[in-house]
């Protein structure tokens, strides 16, 4: 009961993504058109992705290197099935044309995906997704130095702001015994800041290989993972399924819509626009199992949302992505 929220959301979230990916261009309106399908994309993205912390909770005796496996091996299956209808006979010249970008952008995604599980058996859903706000920070440096995509002087002063909030909850979480958690939750925000630049070094070529790359490669971690703990593959049934779910659903439909994206927004906004993900995550799994976060959490937290604000609110003027 507690899902059928999140999947009429979902559902919306698509819907929207599909009807604004069809809008006609009108003349000399091509920039605008394609700077409201990427937001729309990236905030469809968005929707999914919040998912992951409630369903992660739903989930009964699965370790997270099960989920992380089943998850992933669920993401393979969806990726590899719409690459075949999408592309039929040319999916080899299209992860040819994807070239190494998709590798890494693959590498760094499935990294983020498998910090972030690791985070979430650490510290709480709301913790380990405000420490994601500083992604998009991450990806302005980035882009700056790498991609030529210029840092508004405006956008330092947010950076500082999210920096504090970040150094409060790594603090709160050294105070709890949860430091771990929390540098597992900046190794996530980190690595998907360089999936965010990989995808645009290469947003000439269609970039959905880069999911098939992260889903093979997050396969191979929790075997790996399993196999050196001596853990068995075998799950509950009922978990089985909710990791399926979230590789179909959660991680996998989340990562086309956000590749998608990334062929119309700068990597800096890409992120920004990703960051709505802090304010449902939290609010899923409050409303569905009722976990609430710390104090510095919030407040690290509130700094963050703050800096990311301000930022949006300073780039209303910036030209759209072409």
């Amino acid at each position: 009961m507690a899902c059928s929220p999140l999947e009429a959301l979902s559902r919306s979230a698509v819907a929207m993504a599909e009807r604004l990916s069809t809008v006609t261009s009108r003349p000399g309106d091509g920039g605008r058109t394609s700077h409201v399908r990427g937001l729309a994309l990236a905030l469809s993205a968005t929707v999914f992705w919040s998912m992951a912390g409630l369903l992660i909770r739903l989930i009964g005796e699965a370790t997270s290197w099960h989920i992380i496996l089943y998850r992933s091996f669920g993401a393979l299956v969806m990726i590899a099935c719409m690459l075949a209808i999408i592309h039929r006979g040319r999916v080899v010249e299209v992860i040819r044309l994807a070239g190494w970008p998709a590798v890494l952008a693959g590498v760094c995604s499935s990294a983020s995906s498998v910090l972030f599980i690791l985070a979430l058996s650490r510290v709480t859903v709301a913790n380990a997704t405000f420490m994601g706000g500083i992604t998009p920070f991450l990806a302005a440096l980035g882009a700056q130095v790498f991609l030529g995509e210029r840092v508004p002087r405006r956008a330092w002063g947010a950076m500082g702001v999210a920096a504090i909030g970040v150094t409060l909850m790594l603090g709160g979480g050294l105070a709890l015994g949860q430091l771990s958690g929390n540098l597992f939750a900046l190794g996530s925000a980190v690595t998907f800041a360089g999936h965010a630049l990989f995808l645009r070094l290469n947003r000439q070529s269609d970039m959905l290989p880069a999911v098939l790359y992260a889903a093979c490669f997050g396969v191979i971690f929790g075997l790996l993972a399993l196999g050196a703990s001596g853990l068995s593959p075998r799950i509950p049934s009922r978990d089985l399924a909710l990791a399926l779910a979230m590789g179909v659903v959660q991680l996998g439909g989340g990562l086309v819509l956000y590749t998608r994206a990334s062929r119309h927004l700068p990597a800096a906004e890409l992120q920004l626009v990703a960051t709505a993900e802090l304010v449902m995550a939290p609010l899923w799994v409050w409303v569905g199992v009722r976990e609430a976060p710390g104090a510095a959490t919030l407040v690290g937290g509130a700094l963050i949302i703050l800096a990311i604000l301000a930022q949006a609110l300073g780039s209303r003027d910036r030209l759209p992505a072409r």
